[in-house]
């Protein structure tokens, strides 16, 4: 098969972290795989439809979607930005994290962001941060920068801010048709001083088995292993659909692991990496096609 153009990357890119965010949305709070299992014998494999007319998607795809149409303003403004977020929260809401909720509300009342996550470490930052990659991948230090200060909005903690450049680094090498990512990823964060944590988990991408990684358990939803569990199914993992799937029936942060993960496979693979029925299903996907193309400057 011919390699996908950039057209068909930047799709995938943005339909796959839908898809895989709507495919792991059922699947979010019940936390093992047991569970999930006793749910829904078979496991989920196909969009279990949780939107309504009022809220047409959750926090993952909504603030995404939000980030994406701001990129697309003549001039980005990060304080307009955090106001948007924070009006969605207010009006809608559904499944944010209780930190990112915090956050917003701090922005609305004071103006301003908070100073500090008080040593929390969500994986929120990473669950948002593809437009930029689309936006920025021919101007790394822009994504680089542009990743990290749109990440630290709500995230003020080295852990966010550096894993969400992890993950749009390698998006971007995606982007550009290159399937080698992690050492570009080491080498950006190596340079800007990230914490060693979160390249120690870079580093352990290449030789982890899959049932080594941190998916479930009381640390689902830690951004460092959030950022780890992405790269090893872009790295790793040949075929999207099998990827995702398994992330949304695996237990832990579902919709955030299989969505990020999806945006990496998308953006490696292509559109046509995505189920169709998968994007047959989503809602809004007309806008979401459309978006990724205007991001990437098709």
């Amino acid at each position: 098969m011919p390699a996908p153009d950039l057209a068909s990357r930047a799709r995938g890119a943005l339909l796959g972290f839908a898809a895989g965010n709507v495919l792991g949305v059922p699947t979010e709070f019940l936390h093992t795989p047991d569970l999930i299992q006793a749910r829904f014998p078979g496991g989920v494999r196909d969009v279990v439809r949780q939107d309504t007319p009022d809220s047409p998607h959750d926090d993952d795809l909504a603030l995404t979607l939000i980030l994406a149409e701001e990129l697309l303003e003549p001039e980005v403004d990060l304080h307009r930005l955090a106001l948007r977020w924070a009006d969605w929260a207010e009006r809608d809401g559904r499944g944010i994290g209780n930190w990112t909720r915090r956050a917003l509300q701090h922005i609305r009342v004071h103006d301003a962001p908070p100073s500090s996550t008080g040593g929390q470490a969500g994986n929120g930052t990473i669950s948002r941060c593809l437009p930029l990659a689309l936006r920025t991948f021919q101007q790394p230090k822009n994504l680089i920068s542009g990743t990290y200060h749109t990440a630290t909005l709500t995230h003020p903690d080295e852990r966010c801010g550096w894993g969400a450049v992890a993950v749009n680094v390698a998006a971007a090498c995606f982007l550009h048709g290159r399937r080698d990512f992690i050492g570009d990823v080491l080498e950006v964060l190596r340079e800007n001083q990230a914490p060693e944590e979160l390249l120690a988990a870079v580093r352990r991408v290449p030789l982890e088995r899959r049932e080594e990684l941190p998916v479930a358990g009381p640390s689902a939803g830690y951004v460092v292993h959030g950022v780890e569990i992405a790269l090893w199914f872009a790295y790793h993992e040949p075929d999207l659909e099998r990827g995702v799937t398994w992330l949304a029936n695996a237990g832990g942060d579902t919709d955030t692991n299989a969505a990020v993960a999806g945006g990496l496979l998308g953006a490696r693979d292509g559109v046509d990496a995505v189920p169709a029925r998968w994007i047959a299903a989503l809602p809004d996907a007309d806008r979401i096609n459309t978006l990724a193309l205007r991001l990437a400057g098709l």
